[in-house]
């Protein structure tokens, strides 16, 4: 980018036989202009009306010929298009006070033309002009005209060539419409003219304001096709046309206020630099085959002919997967290099072969076994009331002596050896009365319970946080909603307002002032806003939901798994617990405690009426009895275990 630079400002005088000499003075550098009034004695002794003026500019051309204000105003501008920076020329004035003649000269003699080249004669035919009393001749638009160059190098290989554009602007006249005498047509344009000529001065003044963050560049299309121009990256020069005499003195204070004004905006002028496409493709097609052709006689002083560099094929691919299985299996000591591509390759195929390889064993794996997730804790909860592992996550079925074992006997256990034998620790004993469910529900959280009391309190510390994410998006919904309001009022109150003062429309656009448009754009931002926290909110619903129904999930759960572990511990019969224990013939939870006492009860009673009725007869028949009722209760167990299974399978 460009350094930063202001826009050159020069003042060009209509000659005139009634020059007012004591009202206009230049300055000895040609580079100022004062303007002295006289007081107006009618407004009394006490008169603190401004008199004295004084402008500093960048040229003062009095009397110029249309050579010296073309050297002087364009000759740098055009230059320096042709090296690539945009430019722009603009002539502003009153009406009549040489503006067209200075753009584009006279056409009655050669040296009378102005800054247009001779060319752009044919664009003045779709000008209109019209004529009152300021002007015979009087242009009644703006015109713009817009040269467009391009600079190729002449080296054919040089793909980067420079753009750049100037501008040349013929304001249509400002004026008072009582001195212009216009009516009619006549009258109407002149009122649109002002206005955009008012909107320009607005843009202009907005650009010299360093703390104005927006500019009023589409208030009227005068501003919108000089968006480029006015602050952008273009050397711009404003020339403007002033009469010298006494009668115009006003309009011409407004025409010098509105070059120091021009003064204070600054470009960033830059070269537009580009690149040929076409270009460019056939350059890099010549560097690659000549990189290629280096490659090749660099590859035969080398001896390695056979090496190719073009992409590989599905059968140069298979091959390299059958090396790389070969060299994982052993059956090949190495992989040769050959070149870049085919390393890349070669580390693919690494990547392929071992997914398949995880792939296979994973496979594998779940037609022998059932695979479960150590974060599963569902899963692993019902594996563990199964009786197929215990709390520690290792598999049960220790062999018990002369019985059989019940489950999967661990891998470390072979015929011949003793097992390792575990740490025992001895359980606690039962209180005569068992404690309160409050007390006993504490511990039962801080001991079997404290997995899923620990998922518990997780789920529920997230939904407390997206119910605290949600309060607060719905205070920030409600502050826009209400800072909505408040810009639909100040909008409406604009509209009643510009349709009191008189609305103005451009080809049936209607023209609104910069507050009003302000205001428009900060209530789309608002409801832009609006809608994205609103979706925010209904997305932070679905999660209070969900995760409030994990918590009930949980709480359910916690309270089911308390109650189990509250009548096993403390409920059912100590001779039971056995039973119940990991490993056992009955799985905990899923058979009722009444259902477990009244059994270990009518075992009891029977084994003791039996004593009772048959030892007094036959005492040497005891161990046909304890064997027959051993039979029995495996029979009984061997039925409630297949009624167990039905009830689950239902």
């Amino acid at each position: 980018m460009g350094t930063r630079k202001k826009v050159h400002a020069f003042v060009r005088v209509k000659p005139t036989d009634d020059f007012a000499h004591e009202m206009i003075r230049y300055g000895d550098d040609k580079r100022s202009i004062d303007i002295h009034l006289k007081k107006d004695i009618r407004r009394g002794v006490v008169n603190n009306q401004q008199i004295d003026w004084s402008f500093k500019l960048d040229g003062v051309l009095h009397d110029a010929s249309q050579d010296l204000v073309y050297e002087t105003v364009a000759k740098d501008v055009v230059s320096q298009a042709l090296n690539g920076y945009n430019g722009t020329i603009m002539c502003y004035g009153q009406t009549g006070a040489g503006k067209t003649y200075t753009m584009t000269g006279a056409t009655e003699n050669y040296k009378h033309r102005g800054i247009l080249p001779r060319a752009l004669q044919q664009g003045e035919t779709n000008r209109i002009i019209a004529s009152h009393t300021m002007n015979k001749n009087s242009s009644r638009s703006h015109c713009i005209f817009t040269i467009y160059l391009e600079a190729h190098s002449r080296t054919l290989s040089e793909e980067k060539y420079i753009t750049s554009k100037i501008n040349l602007v013929d304001l249509a006249g400002s004026e008072r419409l009582g001195k212009s005498g216009s009516e009619g047509r006549v009258l109407k344009e002149a009122t649109y003219i002002n206005k955009s000529l008012s909107f320009l001065e607005q843009a202009i003044i907005a650009l010299g304001d360093q703390k104005r963050d927006h500019i009023p560049f589409r208030q009227c299309k005068l501003t919108h096709a000089l968006k480029d121009s006015l602050g952008g990256n273009c050397n711009m020069v404003l020339v403007t046309n002033i009469y010298g005499e006494a009668a115009q003195l006003e309009e011409t204070l407004s025409s010098l206020r509105f070059a120091s004004r021009m003064k204070l905006v600054t470009t960033e002028p830059a070269i537009n630099e580009k690149y040929d496409a076409e270009r460019m493709v056939k350059n890099l097609e010549k560097e690659l085959a000549l990189l290629k052709q280096e490659l090749a006689i660099h590859d035969s002083l080398t001896n390695r002919t056979f090496v190719t560099y073009e992409a590989m094929d599905e059968i140069q691919i298979a091959e390299i997967n059958s090396q790389v299985r070969r060299y994982l299996e052993g059956t090949l000591d190495e992989i040769d290099i050959i070149n870049l591509r085919q390393i890349k390759e070669v580390f693919n195929q690494f990547r392929v072969v071992l997914s398949q390889q995880e792939q296979e064993v994973e496979s594998t794996l779940r037609r022998k076994y059932t695979l479960i997730d150590r974060n599963d804790f569902a899963a692993i909860s019902a594996v563990q009331k199964a009786g197929l592992v215990d709390v520690d996550g290792h598999l049960v079925g220790e062999p018990e002596g002369q019985n059989f074992g019940l489950g999967v006997a661990p891998f470390s256990t072979k015929p011949g050896k003793k097992a390792k034998s575990k740490k025992t620790f001895k359980e606690p004993l039962r209180p005569d009365t068992p404690p309160s469910k409050p007390v006993a529900f504490e511990e039962f959280k801080n001991e079997r319970g404290s997995e899923i009391n620990r998922i518990f309190k997780e789920n529920k510390s997230i939904l407390n946080e997206r119910r605290k994410r949600a309060s607060e998006t719905t205070q920030r919904i409600n502050a826009i909603k209400r800072e909505i309001d408040v810009t639909k009022e100040a909008l409406d109150f604009q509209k009643s307002l510009r349709e009191k003062q008189g609305e103005y429309e451009n080809k049936g656009l209607m023209i609104i002032d910069e507050e009003e448009f302000l205001l428009i754009l900060k209530l789309k931002d608002l409801k832009k806003q609006y809608r994205s926290e609103y979706q925010d909110l209904r997305d932070l619903r679905a999660e209070i939901q969900y995760c409030q129904h994990l918590v009930d999930q949980c709480r359910h759960r916690l309270l089911m798994e308390f109650d189990i572990w509250y009548n096993e511990s403390f409920v059912i019969p100590e001779d039971m617990q056995m039973a119940l224990k990991p490993g056992g013939s009955i799985r905990p939870g899923m058979v009722p405690v009444n259902r477990i006492v009244s059994l270990g009860e009518d075992d009891q009673d029977k084994f003791s009426q039996l004593q009772q009725r048959v030892l007094p007869e036959g005492p040497d028949s005891i161990s046909f009895y304890n064997a027959k009722v051993k039979t029995e209760q495996k029979h009984n167990y061997l039925k409630t275990m297949m009624g167990l299974q039905q009830a689950h399978r239902k």
